[in-house]
């Protein structure tokens, strides 16, 4: 199992425009604290105001854009079902289910200051430099206090209204693409089926996704591919069922 990893991240006085789309097996909750960023989540673009709190569910494409040279500062907690005793799970899996089994994929609360989140990712960071046993001891038990923090914010606040500043034509892609991920074989058939250059496709896929098309079709087959062989299916059946390519070992 993968450790609980905090990242306290600023940046000073540079622009990071162009998007890095990325995904991860865990959890993840952002805290966006100041700056000038948009955030990307599965093709859809939001502007984040400071105190900011995003909870993005395992396997979702997203990636940030710095707009300005203001001071970009945010925590995120990376973090595991399995990290929890089992009794407490439902401290991180309620507040986000997973996307295979319910909508949405991510929760937006805004303006929460209040609920002084900034002190439970203090608490987690001074643990860097305790003893490894007494890391290991408290680092789930601080987490467990980040999570009843958000789950009373969650009781209080509705999610925040988020307007989607993707162009209408990457939303239409990236939809076709989502329903026909297992058929769609080459960047050639995506452009001709919207009457347009591939390499105009790219750029802009590229631009407000920061991945290509054909990553995006791979990182979407292996994610229906890994949600299949959990819910019981075979290897083999699960790559034909997602459209990864089945490699048969020469004798």
């Amino acid at each position: 199992m993968e450790p609980i990893v905090l990242e306290y991240h600023k940046i000073n006085n540079r622009i990071y425009s162009q998007l890095d789309g990325h995904c991860h097996t865990v959890y993840e909750i952002y805290y966006f604290i100041s700056g000038d960023a948009d955030i990307m989540v599965e093709g859809k673009m939001y502007p984040l105001s400071p105190h900011t709190l995003f909870l993005i569910a395992p396997n979702i494409l997203h990636g940030i854009r710095v707009n300005s040279k203001a001071d970009y500062i945010r925590n995120v907690l990376f973090l595991s079902p399995e990290h929890l005793p089992l009794e407490r799970r439902h401290l991180l899996t309620d507040l986000l289910p997973s996307p295979k089994r319910s909508h949405p994929s991510e929760i937006l609360y805004e303006n929460t200051e209040n609920y002084h989140l900034d002190d439970f990712f203090s608490y987690i960071h001074q643990l860097r430099d305790q003893p490894e046993d007494i890391r290991e001891m408290l680092t789930p038990v601080f987490c467990e206090a980040l999570l009843s923090q958000i789950h009373l914010l969650a009781h209080e606040l509705k999610p925040a209204t988020l307007i989607n500043q993707m162009p209408e034509k990457i939303m239409e892609i990236i939809e076709f693409l989502n329903g026909n991920i297992a058929e769609v074989h080459t960047l050639n058939e995506v452009a001709n089926h919207f009457f347009i250059s591939k390499n105009y496709l790219n750029a802009n896929f590229k631009k407000y996704l920061g991945t290509t098309v054909m990553e995006y079709i791979r990182y979407k087959r292996i994610i229906l591919a890994k949600e299949a062989i959990q819910d019981g299916s075979s290897a083999i059946d699960s790559a034909l069922q997602s459209g990864l390519p089945i490699i048969v070992p020469s004798i």
